[in-house]
């Protein structure tokens, strides 16, 4: 359901961790530039939260199912966002680039999607109480 406003912050969720997974660099050292392909955990974490984002669009249907698969993508990041700490301050003289801010990112918009789902649930339970 794509009028639904959850549905946006899963798709914003989706396209900002396939960016970080390709485009946009995580930390800086000196001037190299390292991005998420450079660890293979990070990279696969990115793509499993874009994976679990992604599929809960479709997951309209179940809300609860949905609401589970929104809380393994904010675990996913979660975990990246542990990752890329642990690489940064591993590497010496290393430097968070932009691209580590998207972690975050997901967190908030996944946090701010579950609040619709629940809405929704609530909303159709009430319905079902009064028919």
């Amino acid at each position: 359901m794509i009028q639904r406003i959850q549905t946006l912050y899963l798709f914003a969720a989706a396209i900002l961790s396939s960016l970080a997974a390709f485009i946009l660099p995580m930390y800086m050292v000196d001037d190299a530039v390292f991005r998420a392909t450079a660890s293979m955990w990070v990279f696969f974490m990115f793509g499993w939260s874009m994976a679990t984002f992604s599929g809960s669009i479709l997951m309209y249907q179940k809300r609860s199912f949905q609401l589970l698969l929104v809380r393994l993508g904010m675990l996913s990041s979660l975990i990246v966002l542990a990752l890329l700490i642990k690489e940064i301050s591993a590497t010496e003289g290393a430097s968070a680039a932009y691209g580590a801010v998207v972690p975050m990112l997901n967190i908030v918009l996944a946090f701010l999607a579950s609040r619709g789902i629940q809405k929704d649930e609530a909303k159709i339970k009430s319905l079902d109480r009064l028919r």
